[in-house]
């Protein structure tokens, strides 16, 4: 009785005095008295002490798992704010890559249309040059008829003017002939110069009969000066100009 409460890890398990009191049992101590009553404060509080236990371990329990449940949730809204920080950039990097699309082909339609307005431009300037090229070849072609027509009508002029003066000379030279007869009228001409002459003279006969084609007036017609037909004129034949 001494040596109650005397652990049995250092008693020897092969001692017979051991093993003969461990058959007797447990001793149990008398109800109402002292050592029943402390025993039973001493159950009491180990009894209280495990219950606190428990529910101190319950409760640190829970509290760990509603940390770790916070935890997870801190972990997720920090990955979710990640992700939407991302996608944050996302949405602004494809509204950038929009609008620079957007300025690229704004840039590229108004290049095309600077570049038809430029076509557009040099083929009605080059239409208008061709225009003026052909209005400037027309009229050039029109002024070379022209000026052909007037050398035309210039030449006729001139041959009309040396067709009238010829009579005239032609006169002259019958009057010569006539000076030339003889008291009994016979000419003293050679018959082939006096045939020539009456050719010439007969030649022209007729000029003054009559409207010509072209809108001349017979004879000398309307190109010609009528103060010119008394004789022959004191300056040489000029060529008009148009």
């Amino acid at each position: 009785d001494e040596a109650d409460g005397y652990p049995d890890k250092t008693i020897p398990k092969k001692n017979q005095e051991y093993l003969k009191s461990r058959e007797i049992g447990p001793r149990f101590a008398n109800p109402n008295s002292f050592e029943h009553e402390y025993g039973m404060r001493w159950k009491q509080l180990h009894e209280l002490y495990a219950q606190k236990r428990q529910a101190l371990q319950n409760e640190l329990e829970m509290e760990m798992e509603k940390l770790e449940a916070q935890m997870e949730y801190a972990k997720y809204e920090r990955e979710t704010e990640i992700l939407r920080e991302e996608l944050r950039a996302r949405e602004m990097d494809r509204e950038r890559q929009k609008r620079e699309w957007e300025m690229k082909d704004r840039q590229a339609e108004e290049t095309r249309q600077r570049n038809e307005e430029q076509m557009h431009r040099q083929q009605e300037e080059m239409q208008t040059r061709i225009m003026l090229q052909e209005e400037e070849m027309r009229k050039r072609q029109q002024e070379n008829n022209l000026f052909m027509q007037a050398h035309e009508l210039d030449n006729m002029l001139e041959q009309q003017e040396q067709a009238y003066e010829q009579p005239e000379r032609g006169g002259i030279f019958n009057s010569n002939m006539n000076s030339d007869m003889g008291p009994t009228g016979n000419s003293s001409m050679e018959p082939n110069k006096f045939m020539n002459a009456y050719d010439r003279n007969h030649r022209f006969e007729g000029r003054d009969m009559g409207p010509r084609s072209g809108g001349n007036v017979g004879g000398r017609g309307r190109w010609v000066n009528e103060n010119r037909g008394g004789g022959r004129d004191d300056f040489p034949n000029k060529r008009r100009r148009y």
